[in-house]
């Protein structure tokens, strides 16, 4: 293995594990050496006619709008600058110490019709020890009515630094799938000019629109971020996950199952659109909507994995299996964090976290052994093409055929010095065109390969006189062709087709324009051959029968059908019958040329 092949793929190890190292690394504590108290025993609640002891969390089933009040009396060791802190979700807060109230939730307005789920930092001071506390909590969501975390207390720095460091590892993890996914669609970016990168786009975005919905669930405190920034950040990247999970299994699956993805995007994008408008013009808010989009996910998913099942029987493709194993992964966790969701309403779990890790890194995993590789077989490509120009370039150099021009030419000076001049004039010009070709350009246009063809017939009419006979019919000339990609074919017709006859025969070559191709056929009616012993497979290396318009052991036809099919992305076809000539029908894939010289 190249030294320079080994330093890659341990660079991509070593990004790999540094990430790694990041998300589960753990730190030191530079800000604080106090730990918090906890403060969930001793509780009762109250609502509407009910009430009794609790012990913290708890979820009561508490019709939507209906406060639920939390009592208890507050620690004897509380002190200045402490404060407690509890986490609340989609619910209205107000704190009151005896009667008087010292916090509430929202404070101000927010924007949009929801609340957002909140850390409630409650600030207390040493008057407030032994004092009565009441916590009333109301939700205009039934699902969220009567739920509340557990409550700690301490200094308020603390207790700030407390949350914002066991919340920062989960945020993490989803920072750590949004930079996946961005790296996947730089890769994709990058190398558009290999094309394998036509869904690994699509799969990356949806990974950053997962990673924004996690990051939203992460329950960071609104330091930096606003609380209905983290909040609508959630619910719109939620909303539009099947969107874009269906956009990348189009993407990838167009061909075979087009039709039914299709369909899903446009139910998951109406369904989406519908959401956010019920939101906008005052009908059921997202947060009503949440059922709808956990059965929109549910159905994309399923399909996903029964897709990715389909792809992994066929064996389409050669990462598909581990591919079928995250998305399996993925689905189960779902699954839990769906349950524990209708049961607890609790916030996302890592369980679904880790898993889509999983599956980011797997993905980043195959999109760089793509990427190298496709690299790989560019460079690969690139020599054949090479090797397979030097050859072409070496078949024009035969020094029967100059020997046999220049003593053509000669003879011709003493009888007909006019016809001399003219065949000089068509061996330089033959001469200059394999000079100008053995550059590099990959393309050129066919009106210069024609007047290379012109050059190459005028001076093998001098030796065949009338036993070589030439018709033009060139509807099309301005587009490009590989450089020797047509004459080889008309000399193989005249030296293997026609002058193998006493008699000759007539060449004849067509250019013409079809809706997305321009076509070539050099035919002739000369000696023909079995074309079913003819392999014009991708060796290149390996000659083509000399028999008929077959090439011999320097022009191959195999050389000339994998320049013109690599290069253009065209074809080449041979129809031959022994006796009654050959027919070559090139084809090019429309390109535009400049005709400026």
């Amino acid at each position: 293995m190249k030294i320079k092949r080994i330093s890659e793929i341990t660079a991509v190890l070593l990004f790999i594990a540094f990430l790694l190292l990041l998300v589960f690394s753990h730190r030191q504590d530079l800000f604080t050496d106090t730990t918090m108290n906890a403060f969930n025993t001793g509780w009762t609640y109250s609502y509407q006619d009910q009430e009794g002891d609790t012990v913290l969390p708890a979820s009561l089933d508490v019709p939507k709008d209906t406060e639920v009040v939390f009592a208890n009396t507050i620690p004897d060791e509380v002190g200045d600058n402490y404060a407690l802190v509890f986490r609340t979700r989609m619910q209205n807060v107000k704190v009151y110490i005896e009667d008087r109230l010292i916090y509430q939730y929202p404070d101000q307005d927010l924007i949009g019709r929801e609340i957002p789920s909140a850390w409630n930092f409650v600030r207390l001071s040493e008057s407030d020890a032994g004092q009565r506390i009441r916590i009333c909590i109301s939700s205009p969501y039934t699902r969220f009515s009567g739920g509340i975390s557990g409550v700690q207390y301490g200094e308020y720095n603390n207790l700030v630094t407390g949350i914002i460091s066991a919340q920062i590892k989960i945020l993490r993890m989803s920072i750590l799938i949004a930079f996946l996914g961005m790296a996947v669609v730089l890769l994709s970016i990058v190398s558009r000019r290999y094309n394998i990168f036509t869904w690994h786009r699509n799969l990356g975005m949806l990974l950053i629109v997962i990673a924004v919905w996690l990051c939203g669930e992460a329950g960071m405190p609104s330091g930096k971020v606003g609380l209905e920034a983290w909040h609508y950040f959630a619910l719109i990247s939620l909303l539009f996950c099947p969107v874009f999970l269906n956009a990348y299994l189009y993407a990838r699956w167009k061909d075979d199952h087009g039709k039914i993805t299709g369909i899903l995007f446009y139910v998951s994008l109406i369904a989406a659109v519908g959401c956010l408008a019920s939101e906008v013009l005052g009908g059921p808010d997202l947060i009503e909507m949440i059922p709808l989009m956990h059965v929109m996910i549910g159905i994309s998913l399923i399909y996903a994995l029964l897709l990715y099942i389909l792809a992994a029987r066929k064996k389409q493709g050669d990462f598909i299996r581990s591919e079928l194993v995250c998305i399996l992964i993925i689905f189960l966790a779902g699954l839990v964090e769906i349950m524990r969701f209708y049961r607890t309403d609790k916030m996302v779990g890592n369980f679904l976290r880790i898993a889509i890790l999983l599956y980011a890194l797997n993905l980043f995993r195959i999109s760089a052994s793509m990427l190298y590789r496709k690299v790989k077989e560019s460079r690969e490509l690139e020599n054949r093409l090479r090797r397979s120009r030097a050859e072409l370039m070496a078949s024009q150099i035969r020094p029967h055929f100059i020997y046999n021009t220049l003593n053509s030419i000669r003879t011709l000076i003493r009888l007909d010095p006019k016809a001399a001049q003219q065949a000089v004039y068509d061996f330089s010009i033959y001469l200059r065109s394999n000079l100008e070709n053995m550059g590099e350009r990959d393309l050129i246009p066919f009106a210069d390969e024609l007047r290379h063809i012109r050059a190459y017939l005028d001076i093998e009419k001098i030796r065949f006189e009338e036993r070589l006979n030439v018709v033009m019919d060139i509807q099309a000339s301005m587009f490009l062709v590989p450089p020797l990609s047509i004459q080889p074919l008309v000399e193989n017709a005249v030296k293997h087709g026609i002058c193998t006859r006493m008699s000759g025969g007539t060449v004849t070559i067509r250019s013409y324009e079809e809706t997305d191709m321009y076509v070539v056929e050099v035919e002739d009616d000369g000696a023909g051959f079995d074309v079913s012993g003819l392999d014009l497979g991708d060796d290149t290396d390996s000659a083509a029968p000399s028999s008929g318009n077959a090439p011999d052991g320097h022009i191959g036809l195999k050389n000339i059908r994998f320049r013109v099919q690599e290069i253009t992305g065209g074809t080449l076809k041979i129809e031959s019958h022994p006796g009654k000539g050959t027919k070559v029908t090139v084809s090019f894939v429309k390109t535009e040329v400049n005709t400026e010289k």
